[in-house]
Formats: structure tokens, sequence, C-alpha cells
């Protein structure tokens, strides 16, 4: 006569499924470059450890893996989002008025570090002529707008730059205002300086510095 064996506690006992919510959390986390996913790998990494914390489901590692990737995640976003702010997206903004501001409190030559030109390039006595002019005829800077009714022109994608119209306010008159700003050198590297400015006052005559463009290699 033969008799059945008798199950074991580990056969009893059921094994808990893992926590779809931990799997999720850390694939999520993976995809660092994307805020959606990271915030999603958060919210259900938090979940994921909340199911797992009394054994109900299993994945707690994952869980909290995908937690960990999703914070570091969004914290490179941000610390990208910041530095892209106050690097590129500020001073395209900021248009011509920095340039101009320094050339106006502490003279032309500290003008010129704000300028993308040639080394070889002598413009000191162009540039001093130029914040002369502006003021004598306008006074400081007070404030400068984006003019975004302008459109400005395709940039050239071998040398890509920043072109755009500006409301230039100062002491005395406001008047338009267009700038190019050169984004990326030739060798690859983040400029983000002026390559010229140009000051449209058909009362008094236009100004633009520097008064030809400046041959870059």
């Amino acid at each position: 006569m033969s008799t059945m064996p008798l199950p074991s506690d580990h056969d009893a006992t059921l094994q808990p499924r893992m926590s779809v919510c931990a799997v999720a959390s850390l694939v999520l986390g993976l995809v660092l470059c994307c805020p959606l996913t990271t915030i999603a790998a958060i919210v259900l990494g938090a979940v994921g450890i909340s199911a797992t914390k009394r054994r109900a489901a299993s994945g707690r590692g994952l869980a909290i893996a995908g937690l960990g990737l999703g914070l570091v995640g969004t914290a490179l976003q941000v610390a990208f989002g910041a530095w892209s702010y106050s690097t590129i997206y500020a001073p395209l903004m900021a248009g011509p008025a920095p340039a101009l501001r320094v050339g106006l409190d502490q003279g032309a030559t500290a003008m010129l570090e704000h300028f993308s030109i040639p080394e070889d390039a002598n413009l000191d006595a162009e540039a001093a002529a130029f914040i002369g002019a502006i003021q004598s005829r306008y006074g400081n800077v007070v404030s400068c707008e984006l003019d975004r009714t302008s459109q400005p022109p395709t940039p050239d994608s071998k040398r890509p730059v920043f072109e755009a119209d500006f409301e230039l306010r100062f002491e005395r008159s406001t008047i338009k205002g267009r700038s190019c700003t050169e984004i990326v050198t030739p060798d690859g590297h983040l400029s983000m300086k002026l390559r010229w400015v140009e000051l449209i006052d058909p009362a008094q005559g236009d100004l633009r510095f520097p008064p030809e463009e400046p041959k870059h290699p």
C-alpha cells in the first residue's frame, strides 16, 4: 500500500509574484534622457517598494534601483536645463545689450571681449567710435527685448548662428536693433559671442559694429 508524500513547508508557502511596478521602474529609470520616464520611474519605484514591503510581492531591489535611477536622471536633467538656460538661452535673449553695457561702462576694449573677431583683426578704433556714437546719441542701455514678430533667417548649418531683431531702450531714445550671435565656433566649441550688431536709426543714421563682418577661417 503506497502512501502519499506529505507537502513540505516550502511547497505549502506560495512564492510572491514579481512586482510589475518594480520591473517597470527599473526599465524606465534606465532612460535617463527623458523627463517623463524618470518621473515615472520615481513614482513606480515608490509603489514597488510599498508593494514589496510586507512581502506581498517580490522585486524590492529592482524597485529601489529604479527609484534611484529616476532620481539621478531627474537631477541630471534639471542641472542640464539650468546650464542650457544660463549659458545658451539667456545670452541669446539678451542680444547685444550686455556687450553695449560693458562698452559704455568700461570702454571699447572690454566690449570687444563679447565679439567673435579674428585675432589678427585690429578694430579698437572702430569699437571706440561705435561706443562713442551710442553714448552721444542715446546714453546708457536701459533694456533690450527680443522682437518676436520678426522672422530670423535660416541658420547656416556649417556655422550655427542666431540672428534676431531687438528693441533697445536707451536713456534718450528707443530704437530697433539687430544682432548675430555665434553659437558654435568652426572647430565645434561653444562660443556665444556676437559676430555683429546693427542699430537702425533712420533719423541719425544706422550704426554697425564691426563695419564689415569679420572673415573667419
